[in-house]
């Protein structure tokens, strides 16, 4: 805790912990006390201080600054580029894309399914009728008597 602990220390008290809630009370009651010391006895930080930070930031190679060309701040903002090198949104974009032309041509594909079918058993019925009607042709008595 701290940094006030060796790593066995530690490590012992990582293994203790959740046999002994006395050992988690205590722990728990350490921590609020140093959060309550910390906001009780908190200074504010020197003046000059965010000056001193932003200087270093701008020493940094990978900080370029950027002023903004023809924007109507009075302070003229300054800010720093973000490049994102994640392709996540740029492969997202594809597979949407390709997402919509599978649904597209699973929707044709069925219609032209469904079409097929119903030609089929059209063509089916129309087949049946064809046959019967020979069968009845080829069955009655007049077809008979005009044969010999």
């Amino acid at each position: 805790m701290l940094g006030l602990a060796s790593p066995d220390e530690a490590s012992q008290l990582e293994r203790l912990l959740p046999f002994y809630p006395e050992l988690q009370a205590a722990v728990s009651d350490f921590g609020f006390q140093v959060e309550l010391y910390a906001i009780q006895n908190e200074a504010p930080p020197p003046s000059g201080s965010f000056s001193k930070i932003e200087d270093r930031l701008r020493e940094l190679p990978a900080v370029v600054r950027h002023t903004g060309k023809g924007s109507n701040d009075k302070k003229g903002n300054e800010y720093i580029p973000v490049r994102e090198s994640s392709t996540h949104i740029r492969v997202h974009k594809y597979w949407r894309i390709a997402f919509i032309v599978v649904f597209i041509l699973s929707k044709l594909l069925l219609i032209g399914f469904i079409y097929f079918l119903i030609q089929y058993r059209h063509a089916e019925r129309d087949l049946r009728t064809i046959q019967e009607h020979t069968n009845k042709t080829n069955l009655s008595p007049d077809a008979q008597d005009n044969d010999k």
